[in-house]
């Protein structure tokens, strides 16, 4: 009996998924449909594939062994299909996968949407967090098409390409009844300041978090949040301080009224990188995507080429 490679697919989105629902939403089809191409590639290889397990939607140890097979095959047709018929933006429904740290997620996605909207209406983005992925397994398995991070890759396998430089700031709401009309913040500000602060293990992996412990710095932290996207708009609507991500607070200071200092503290610049599979070098579906992320962060430096003194905005 000939496979239908069809079933692969579904395969796939099942194992990728986690289930048949979220499946069957990813393809495009019912329920019903994915659970009959699934009954189907069952009776097929002779093996269950996926179990019931309580409420968990479990892959037997014969789903595992073919799953990252199948994944490669069918990245490998794609790919070689992109290459043959070219690539349209203009035209491709296709679907980029990157995961993509929340600090750096508003400057990516704002002008990538926007652009990918008016000329390529049917791309999509399925847009992961960092925090809890398996970074270098997802881009050497090819389940994400780009990853973002700190640090260039040093797998041979992938590439990476250097976007722009970073660091930490301290913000407040610029009419701040303590530091509203401060020019600097102190080390002993930080200490006497109520905080908003991402949870501590997201702070372990920042430069800021390790200087400040080595200079034995006491904070008053009266809350955490599991995103650094939440500071900027608590602290525009308390008395709280929050450290975040320079690029990133300088994207809503505006609106949000924020005023910015530069750390109290001496620490390393750090360097974002658009990291990818190298087998996905030619690809011209690919290459399109690397050029826009390139894009983008030119014109974010164009905006703010230099290390400014932070402004209180009125």
């Amino acid at each position: 009996m000939k496979l239908d490679l069809n079933l692969l697919q579904v395969f796939d989105a099942v194992y990728t998924a986690g289930g048949i629902t979220p499946a069957a939403r990813e393809l495009g089809l019912t329920q019903p449909a994915v659970s009959n191409a699934l009954k189907r590639l069952r009776e097929h290889l002779g093996d269950p594939l996926f179990e019931r397990s309580g409420n968990a939607f479990v892959a037997t140890p014969e789903a595992h062994r073919l799953a990252p097979i199948i994944h490669d095959a069918l990245t490998s047709i794609e790919r070689s299909m992109s290459v043959s018929e070219g690539f349209d933006p203009a035209q491709s429904d296709r679907m980029f996968s990157m995961i993509v740290p929340d600090a750096i997620e508003p400057m990516i996605l704002n002008d990538l949407l926007q652009h990918t909207l008016t000329q390529s209406p049917g791309i999509q983005f399925d847009v992961q967090p960092l925090h809890g992925s398996d970074f270098n397994q997802s881009l050497l398995s090819k389940q994400v098409d780009l990853g973002f991070f700190v640090l260039p890759s040093q797998d041979d396998q992938l590439n990476s390409a250097y976007l722009l430089d970073d660091e930490a700031c301290i913000a407040v709401r610029a009419d701040h009844p303590v530091y509203g009309d401060r020019d600097t913040f102190t080390l002993e500000d930080m200490g006497k300041v109520g905080l908003v602060s991402v949870v501590a293990e997201l702070r372990a992996l920042t430069h800021l978090e390790h200087e400040m412990r080595a200079s034995n710095v006491k904070r008053r932290i009266i809350s955490t949040v599991t995103r650094m996207w939440s500071i900027p708009f608590i602290v525009a609507r308390t008395d709280l301080a929050g450290a975040m991500s320079r690029r990133m607070a300088e994207s809503v200071a505006d609106d949000l009224k924020l005023k910015l200092f530069k750390p109290p503290i001496n620490r390393p610049i750090h360097q974002w990188y658009m990291i990818w599979h190298k087998d996905n070098d030619d690809d011209p579906a690919h290459v399109w995507l690397r050029e826009q992320v390139l894009m983008v962060f030119r014109a974010l430096l164009e905006r703010t080429p230099d290390w400014p003194v932070y402004p209180s905005h009125a």
